[in-house]
């Protein structure tokens, strides 16, 4: 409903043609106790003017408009119909729309508008902002993975997109942005134009099945000491707003080393750690990593490998880091450590068939400069060729 609460006030159509708009208003008049209905149909306006729909209340009464329905029933000229409100001085639009020969606008007693084309079906929602969708593809060439149970990124491997680097940031980093030439080579997600990005679909097929995990990477370091075994000191800056709530809390966001070359551990390792802030704010806490496959580092990590620390008991996130001790010495190579949040995983159950995951409604939300990354949990050492399809919608 829309009130007229004075003897200025007034709902007016502006036609920005010469077409035949039809309109019809439903009103309820009150003054004090007093409730008279009423409607106004107005003539046909067949020109590019300016026509008063709802008229003035009297004095002490208020006018409620409770409906109004336009149509445009010229046979060939379309015309932009828009609704105004005036309370003498200040006008305020209150919707347009185009309609094309036939299709009316209509507003209903809620205060919902809606469009209606010539056979009276309602149109969409309508504009990027409402829903629009958009397929990101991907094929990446991988090499072989260090043993079964074991996490490999696809990051560094050519294909499409090309190969995704850390650069050189140094041991306190920096932090990513998915649509700035620096992270060229993740996924390639554009910022939507209005509203946010979802990934409903993920689509993939593999030439040897594994696990697989899409991932947000929010931040990245590099030049750590592979041969140093104390704790080596890391100032982090303040992370993107790519938390699970899009904060910069880092609530729901993981520790991983990523091998940006071939490391010369000469046996498996379980003893590195992480000291870290938790994403509630809560200083000196410890990641670590876990004496089994999958949760340690394999001897001799090939280029590519990657390995997730544990977080302490309780803790839902990572907002900053402190520092890593290897207490270990890795050898040789180069190793990066990453701030990443998880976004989806699918399996992949037989070899270079599609396997499909829908994600369900609204999907998952993908924040503005997302770094997305692939990696696999290895089924076999095998080298593998990557081929699949993400649809992210914008809404």
């Amino acid at each position: 409903m829309i009130n007229l609460a004075s003897t200025s006030d007034l709902i007016q159509v502006i036609t920005s043609h010469a077409a035949q708009i039809e309109v019809h208003a439903s009103w309820v008049d009150l003054n004090g106790t007093t409730v008279t209905p009423g409607r106004t149909n107005t003539p046909a306006i067949t020109t590019a003017t300016t026509t008063t729909i709802v008229a003035s209340p009297a004095a002490s009464t208020v006018r409620n408009a409770k409906h109004m329905n336009i149509t445009n029933d010229h046979a060939s000229q379309s015309c932009i119909v828009t609704v105004e409100h005036t309370d003498g001085t200040t006008v305020v639009e209150l919707m347009s729309f185009t309609l094309l020969p036939g299709e009316n606008m209509i507003f209903n007693e809620e205060g919902r508008w809606a469009h209606r084309d010539a056979q009276g079906a309602e149109y969409p929602p309508a504009g990027l902002g409402s829903y629009n969708g958009r397929t990101v593809g991907f094929m990446k060439t991988g090499t072989a993975a260090d043993a079964a149970g074991y996490w490999y990124c696809t990051s560094k491997d050519n294909g499409f997109p090309g190969a995704w680097a850390v650069g050189t940031p140094g041991v306190n980093g920096r932090v990513t942005d998915g649509t700035a030439a620096a992270d060229n080579g993740c996924f390639p997600i554009a910022n939507p134009s209005v509203g946010a990005n979802y990934l409903t679909e993920v689509n993939m097929a593999a030439g040897v099945n594994h696990t697989h995990l899409l991932f947000d990477v929010l931040w990245v370091n590099s030049g750590l000491a592979i041969t140093t075994t104390g704790a080596q000191a890391i100032t982090t800056p303040t992370l993107p707003a790519r938390d699970l709530n899009g904060t910069t809390n880092g609530e729901g966001c993981s520790i991983a080393i990523l091998c940006t070359a071939a490391v010369g551990l000469a046996a498996v390792a379980s003893n590195a750690t992480v000291t870290y802030t938790n994403s509630d704010g809560t200083g000196s806490r410890t990641a670590t990593l876990s004496a089994i496959v999958g949760s340690q580092a394999p001897a001799t990590p090939v280029i590519g490998t990657l390995i997730w620390f544990n977080l302490q008991a309780g803790d839902k996130g990572v907002r900053s880091i402190q520092s890593i001790s290897l207490n270990t010495s890795w050898v040789s190579g180069s190793i990066s450590l990453m701030i990443t949040r998880d976004i989806a995983t699918i399996g992949t159950t037989i070899p270079n068939v599609n396997a499909q995951k829908i994600i369900g409604t609204p999907g998952i939300r993908l924040h503005n400069g997302t770094c997305l990354l692939h990696c696999n949990l290895a089924s076999a050492t095998t080298a593998t060729f990557y081929a699949g399809e993400l649809v992210v919608m914008e809404k």
